[in-house]
């Protein structure tokens, strides 16, 4: 081929393209992907404690409620006992007093 023809014709020759990557890029790619991890791993740990938060606050209402009703049970248990006693035919037999007088020892 001669010269006037390698003019007109521009492609018979490729370049090849390289990528070469210096040192100042390969650090901030580096830094890159450190950033991007820690954000990562700070993203799931404030997941993890957000729902670590909500356990605790079910849990306490939770022992809260168990509280509770022990104590209704216990409130159950006194008032029928007080209800069984005034309806008992022992109770009814009983005389209503007025006065009370205390004996005292000397």
């Amino acid at each position: 081929m001669t010269k006037e023809a390698m003019r007109r014709n521009q492609n018979l020759s490729r370049n090849k393209i390289t990528f070469e990557a210096g040192n100042l890029f390969s650090a901030v790619m580096i830094l890159l992907i450190v950033v991007l991890l820690s954000i990562l791993y700070l993203s799931q740990v404030t997941k993890s404690s957000v729902f670590n938060y909500k356990i605790s606050n079910l849990q306490n209402k939770q022992t809260k409620l168990e509280t509770d009703k022990q104590k209704l049970q216990i409130e159950a248990a006194r008032v029928q006992t007080l209800a069984q006693a005034k309806s008992s035919g022992e109770a009814a037999g009983l005389i209503k007093t007025t006065t009370v007088s205390f004996a005292t020892a000397k």
